[in-house]
């Protein structure tokens, strides 16, 4: 592995790490530094979202819908497995395992299956999809997927 290449997943984990800082902290304005301004976002059960602004005005909504701002209410999206595949050097594919606790404890868990491109000196993402695997009853996040359930996966 060159420098370079350890220099670029250092940059994309850092990118992946702003996502969830702006997420949790509801610092939604911080996505701007995350997306690259034509990325997309797609939502289990709520679609696809193109450009930063449209992405940041459907993440708003939804979590005041899921409770987020409500008093004694947090949320912490906690990363498991990260595999980056840098493609060339200025794309990469990414898929990271996540871990969401909230003030219930463990919410859900699922994954971000990303695509990523080098713009400058960052790593921005040009796509996600996020997928939740498992939630428990009586989570937030589920009211703000609507019909959406979780998805199956083998062993779950």
């Amino acid at each position: 592995m060159t420098v370079e290449e350890l220099l670029a997943r250092e940059a994309i984990r850092y990118t992946i790490q702003l996502y969830n800082q702006a997420s949790d902290t509801a610092d939604y304005g911080l996505h701007h530094q995350v997306f690259h301004p034509d990325g997309v976002f797609e939502v289990q059960g709520q679609g696809k979202y193109r450009g930063t602004d449209a992405i940041i005005a459907m993440l708003l909504p939804a979590a005041e819908r899921r409770g987020a701002f409500a008093k004694g209410n947090f949320q912490r999206h906690n990363l498991t497995t990260t595999m980056i595949d840098l493609a060339t050097p200025y794309t990469a594919k990414v898929v990271t395992y996540i871990i969401v606790v909230t003030e219930l404890g463990i919410d859900h868990a699922g994954r971000y299956d990303d695509e990523f491109v080098r713009q400058g000196d960052r790593w921005l993402i040009m796509r996600r999809r996020a997928t939740m695997e498992w939630a428990r009853p009586d989570s937030r996040f589920v009211r703000w997927l609507g019909n959406a359930k979780p998805v199956e996966t083998a062993g779950g």
